[in-house]
């Protein structure tokens, strides 16, 4: 495990503000060189086989998995203990050691970088998963299941389960400068969490390079499969069933004052992101199926289109998308209006790769 094999294969989207698509190292090493120091530096951590037609996106079921990342933040911490920021810089630098030492008593390769505001794990899989889109989901669920018993099991407050085995989603470049911290994200030592958060934030005020790997090889992962009989006899609920519902329970959390489902919320509620077009689709579907109070039949509700519409738009324009266009979101809300699109039911969710666990909204079927 090196950092150059962690930036093995292209295509691959670079900057989330406006998912540039890369074809070579060669274009990763010119957009690092080019940007580093004026603008955070963002990349996916996968490569993928197909591009989305226009070529201007990755097509993200087509992903190739070789390994994951762990995202642990002190504003989570912050968030659920209600800890100063040193404090929480503290704690989340002792999830990490934790959760690295863990890795490491199993044998599996892993590196630690500091963020800026908090670390970043990469973990070696024990081969490279290069699957079709339907088998590719199975994995991705699979591996956030695993990720949410590490969180259950190991206390770890300061981990965000919905960013591992997530296609779409950019992680920052190791080695770069975060402009909005004013610190570089540098590999970090064992040594160096031990030592503590301040000790680290420290060393972060220069840049540094190369990698510290622990573990000596990859992770294995087991896969349920959608196909088996099992699941075939009994949905949804037999895989959540055979994970033990328990490990997977999800927070249902507001976003600004409208109760979201958490798949959604990972997916595209991110302040200032920059998500992929489908997501966006889902969410306004279920905006518009919540501002009309989920009337079924829709047409019965009491609240008029224009009105569902008008809150929707509001929601959407407050999230800050970096190509958010008035007039397209206008359009798109306005369509789906007119035909009564519902909230995307919890199979769709799930086979789109989106399903982060089991939440308030689960039935096995959707709402």
């Amino acid at each position: 495990m090196t950092l150059a094999s962690i930036f093995d294969g292209y295509p691959r989207e670079v900057d989330m503000r406006v998912r540039r698509v890369i074809h070579s190292k060669k274009d990763f090493q010119r957009y690092v060189s080019n940007t580093n120091g004026k603008a955070n530096l963002t990349v996916t951590v996968y490569p993928f086989k197909e591009l989305k037609p226009g070529g201007n996106r990755c097509e993200y079921t087509s992903a190739i998995i070789p390994h994951f990342v762990v995202d642990l933040d002190k504003g989570r911490a912050i968030e659920q203990l209600e800890m100063s920021e040193e404090e929480a810089g503290q704690r989340c630098t002792e999830d990490t050691l934790k959760l690295s030492n863990y890795l490491t008593s199993k044998g599996w390769k892993h590196a630690v970088f500091f963020s800026g505001g908090g670390y970043h794990i990469w973990v070696l899989l024990d081969k490279v998963y290069d699957l079709p889109p339907d088998q590719l989901s199975d994995l991705l669920f699979s591996g956030r299941v695993v990720v949410n018993k590490w969180v259950k099991d190991m206390g770890l407050i300061s981990l965000d389960p919905v960013v591992s085995f997530r296609p779409d989603r950019h992680i920052r470049v190791p080695n770069t400068f975060n402009v909005k911290r004013g610190l570089w994200s540098i590999p970090v030592s064992e040594r160096m969490m031990e030592k503590g958060w301040s000790h680290i934030t420290e060393r972060a005020k220069s840049p540094s390079s190369g990698l510290h790997v622990r573990g000596s090889s990859g992770m294995p992962l087991k896969i349920v499969s959608r196909n088996d009989p099992e699941y075939r006899m009994s949905g949804l609920s037999g895989f959540f069933g055979k994970f033990d519902a328990a490990e997977i329970q999800v927070e249902m959390k507001n976003v600004d004052g409208v109760p979201m489902l958490p798949c959604l919320k990972a997916a595209c509620c991110e302040k200032g992101s920059n998500p992929p077009h489908q997501p966006r689709v889902y969410l306004m579907m279920y905006l518009l199926d919540y501002f009309r109070r989920f009337a079924r039949p829709p047409r019965d509700s009491s609240v008029p289109n224009q009105e569902a519409v008008n809150k929707a738009h509001a929601f959407i324009e407050s999230l800050g998308w970096a190509d958010y266009k008035p007039a397209v979101t206008h359009q798109m809300l306005s369509h789906g209006a007119s035909r009564y699109y519902l909230t995307p039911t919890c199979p769709k969710l799930f086979n789109e790769g989106l399903c982060v666990g089991r939440c308030l909204f689960y039935d096995g079927k959707g709402i």
